[in-house]
């Protein structure tokens, strides 16, 4: 008797990601609209959406709300001063939601195509979307940043489960 209560706990540890939850379909588009609104805004200069929205972990990264407001300010600033333009967007669709604690996560691959000094990239990354485990708010990082520092993921999300695989995450000249 005892082997078969090792035998399903056993099952039931490896099933663990395959019973991962889902969001609905009218969840996940909700969430793509909201991932192209911060996009959107970013992209034509506006910070604020973004501030709003960007999950407080990565406030204690950058030295307190306010300093991750100003930085944040002066980077979005920058993006329409510097010749940078934005020429298309898209969001995908969100991956399954992983348990991180008390809050549940999620990644929205994102792609985009931008034109500097005559030159096109595409960019293909990912926002983190984060929202507490009982459901409410999301807040969002951005895993652009993620691209020279993976494991920066655990530091802002340590409960996150390890081993995650993320959305591409790449730069490409055109």
């Amino acid at each position: 008797m005892r082997n078969v209560g090792i035998i399903v706990a056993l099952c039931c540890w490896l099933a663990g990601p395959a019973l991962a939850a889902t969001l609905s379909a009218a969840e996940a588009e909700k969430l793509r609209a909201e991932v192209a609104s911060i996009t959107s805004s970013v992209e034509h200069g506006d910070a604020d959406t973004l501030i709003a929205k960007t999950h407080p972990s990565l406030h204690a990264v950058m030295g307190g709300a306010e300093n991750f407001e100003q930085v944040t300010r002066a980077a979005v600033a920058q993006i329409p001063a510097s010749g940078i333009k934005f020429l298309s967007s898209t969001v995908g669709t969100p991956t399954q939601i992983y348990p991180a604690g008390d809050e549940e996560v999620c990644f929205v691959p994102k792609t985009s195509i931008m034109e500097y000094q005559g030159k096109k990239a595409k960019t293909t990354n990912f926002m983190i979307a984060i929202r507490p485990a009982k459901g409410g708010a999301w807040q969002f990082l951005d895993g652009a940043g993620l691209r020279q520092d993976p494991e920066m993921l655990y530091q802002l999300l340590p409960k996150l489960q390890p081993g995650i695989t993320l959305p591409e995450n790449t730069v490409e000249v055109l």
